[in-house]
């Protein structure tokens, strides 16, 4: 199946494998980049303030993978 965005014409499924696994080591390459690893060892906390360590953490993450540059 072919859809066309823009004015690139691009294809929902890569056929080649070996495509496929490049573009899937790339992926990722990028994600492991903004990866954060968590606080070491124990943390007691009501769930909000568990949320709000889990919202952080992911707004960090967004801003390595969105930093211009």
């Amino acid at each position: 199946m072919t859809r066309i965005v823009g004015r690139r014409d691009r294809s929902e499924w890569i056929t080649d494998p070996s495509e496929a696994w490049r573009r899937g080591r790339r992926l990722d390459a990028m994600l492991s980049a903004a990866r954060i690893a968590p606080p070491r060892g124990v943390l007691r906390a009501d769930h909000r303030t568990m949320n709000r360590l889990d919202d952080e953490r992911q707004l960090e993450a967004a801003r390595r993978l969105n930093r211009r540059g």
